[in-house]
């Protein structure tokens, strides 16, 4: 026998011990064994259904191999150390999330403790738009847990998954806490929007139109078009009550247009170069609000002219 070191832990068992049969293949192939005894626990403090791993290794290696004793239990640890952190993150840090929205937001509704649980996981795991930026943020996270594992297992030949996170990782559980937060933000803010939109669209609903159809389109220079059935614009007439607003840039073009929209309570909006829609918060807006009252057009004589008009060069496309 070479070395022996023992892990208890709840979650997820039989991938933590299959991960580590894959990275101990090397070892095993010049001569050394890994004997594994898997002892049932049980957590009277947190009613976890616990398993005890005692881990093995022992023999004397292949004779013409260049390695020390102390070489393979050097790397034993290391591999150790790498398969428990993915293990944390792969098998504890759901739980982990869950345990901080049960604590921090035990009041909260089943439906946004689970909106929370979705939020701040994809958080955690995508905390940047660039996925080789994610990649590497998750890497950093494995690796400084694998390195605070490796210090232990250094030092002790027992290592209890549950309470070295608890006592040896606040670091950790302080990245569980702000993901939860900024996931709690991000669903409060997703409510007033909604409050905000329900709000406009009963107003909407409620108002007399003054114009039954509009037609609308978006020119690619950040300009708007509106029109009604006849072909006669209608947004000059508006434009000149925010005139003012717009000169002090205290309201911009999109807030303008929702405005106006808002205002006319169409019941029908005809949304022209469809395909070429700009993805922005006002465009979505309307689309919210306006719901099955919006009708889509792909091309037609009015969308040439309009575009004929705002091109450079006044050429048609």
């Amino acid at each position: 026998m070479i070395y022996e070191f023992q892990v208890a832990t709840a979650h997820n068992t039989d991938n933590f011990l299959q991960e580590l049969d894959n990275r101990l293949r090397w070892i095993k192939q010049r001569g050394y064994d890994l004997d594994i005894e898997v002892i049932p626990l049980q957590q009277l403090a947190t009613q976890l259904a616990a398993k005890l791993l005692s881990f093995r290794l022992h023999g004397a290696g292949k004779q013409d191999s260049t390695f020390r004793n102390e070489d393979i239990i050097y790397i034993f640890k290391h591999q150790m150390a790498e398969v428990l952190a993915e293990h944390i993150v792969n098998d504890w840090e759901s739980r982990l999330l869950w345990k901080e929205i049960m604590k921090s937001y035990r009041k909260t509704s089943p439906d946004d403790k689970q909106s929370l649980y979705i939020k701040s996981g994809d958080f955690l795991r995508r905390c940047h738009e660039n996925e080789s930026l994610n990649l590497l943020m998750n890497f950093g996270r494995k690796n400084r847990i694998s390195h605070r594992i490796l210090e232990h297992i250094n030092n002790y030949e027992f290592l209890a998954v549950d309470g070295f996170i608890n006592f040896c990782m606040r670091d950790y559980l302080t990245e569980i806490k702000f993901a939860v937060e900024v996931a709690a933000e991000e669903l409060k803010n997703e409510k007033e929007y909604n409050d905000f939109v329900n709000l406009l669209r009963y107003f909407v609903d409620t108002q007399v139109p003054q114009v039954r159809e509009v037609n609308l389109l978006l020119g690619s220079n950040g300009l708007f078009y509106l029109w009604d059935h006849a072909g006669c614009k209608i947004e000059e007439q508006y434009m000149q009550h925010y005139l003012d607003d717009l000169l002090l840039d205290d309201v911009s073009l999109d807030d303008l247009l929702v405005s106006i929209l808002i205002t006319i309570a169409p019941r029908r909006i005809i949304i022209h170069n469809a395909s070429e829609l700009p993805h922005n918060e006002s465009v979505e807006i309307i689309k919210k609000v306006f719901e099955d009252k919006i009708v889509f057009c792909t091309g037609c004589k009015k969308c040439s002219h309009y575009l004929c008009e705002i091109e450079p060069g006044g050429k048609r496309k």
